[in-house]
C-alpha cells in the first residue's frame, strides 16, 4: 500500500486541533477573528484551514467546520454554497488562463 505526499507538510498537528477547537467552539470565523483568537497570521490561518480540505468552509463569510453546517439554517447553507460556487468560478477562471496561455505558448514555439 502506498501513501500519498501530505499536501500541506508544514502544518503541525496542534495548529491544526487549534482551529479544530476555535471553530468548533465559534462557529463562523473571519480570518481576523481568528488570527486575534490565535496570534496566527492571516497567511498561516489560510494555510491551516487549507490543510483541512473539504472539512471547512472557507468564503467570503468566514471559516467553519463543514460537519457543523446546519441543513435547518438558510443562512449557514447560503454561505457554504457560496464558498463551494466561489470556489467553482476561480477553478474555471483558472482553466481558461491556462488554456489561453498554452495557446499562446505553442503559437510562438509551434
Amino acid at each position: 500500500m502506498t501513501t500519498q505526499p501530505e499536501l500541506f507538510p508544514n502544518v503541525a498537528s496542534a495548529d491544526k486541533d487549534l482551529l479544530r477547537a476555535h471553530l468548533f467552539n465559534f462557529g463562523w470565523q473571519t480570518r481576523r477573528q481568528i488570527c486575534l483568537a490565535t496570534g496566527w497570521s492571516e497567511r498561516k490561518v489560510r494555510d491551516v484551514a487549507e490543510s483541512f480540505g473539504s472539512d471547512i468552509v472557507r468564503g467570503q463569510a468566514g471559516f467553519k467546520l463543514t460537519d457543523q453546517v446546519n441543513r435547518d439554517n438558510p443562512s449557514d447553507l447560503a454561505r457554504a454554497m457560496q464558498a463551494a460556487d466561489s470556489f467553482a468560478s476561480q477553478g474555471n477562471r483558472m482553466l481558461n488562463y491556462s488554456a489561453g496561455l498554452r495557446r499562446r505558448l505553442h503559437a510562438i514555439i509551434g
